[in-house]
């Protein structure tokens, strides 16, 4: 009795949706979607990033991301890699970060579950169902 199963016929590692949901904002998703949504399809469907590099195209722009200095993103990539969002190729300066291919799925739901709820996402990517 109260035990729980868990079924070991799951595509990669599950994710803890509700939970993330609690640790997110609006520009940890924003984030999430340049590595995540590149608009290419199959295996151009994702994108790693250099973190300077990322922060000087983010800074270019005029998105919400644009204010954030070049510490809060690292912080905010650093604080994905630990949720398991992201991976980071360790000892590289400037800091590499990646996708994780076994999460691409469950993190695009997660991305397109939230659309509808934060400004600055495209239009068309759909939202709560």
């Amino acid at each position: 009795m109260g035990e729980q199963f868990v079924s070991t016929q799951q595509a990669g590692p599950a994710l803890d949706v509700a939970g993330l949901a609690q640790r997110l904002d609006r520009k940890d998703i924003l984030l999430l979607k340049e590595f995540y949504h590149t608009g290419r399809p199959y295996p151009n469907d994702t994108i790693s990033h250099v973190l300077r590099l990322l922060v000087d195209r983010l800074r270019r722009g005029s998105g919400p991301l644009a204010p954030l200095s070049y510490g809060a993103i690292r912080y905010r990539l650093e604080n994905l890699a630990a949720l398991g969002l992201l991976g980071r190729i360790p000892h590289t300066n400037p800091a590499v970060y990646y996708p994780l291919d076994m999460l691409a799925r469950q993190v695009r739901r997660i991305i397109v579950l939230y659309a509808a709820d934060f400004v600055g996402l495209a239009e068309g990517e759909g939202g709560r169902p």
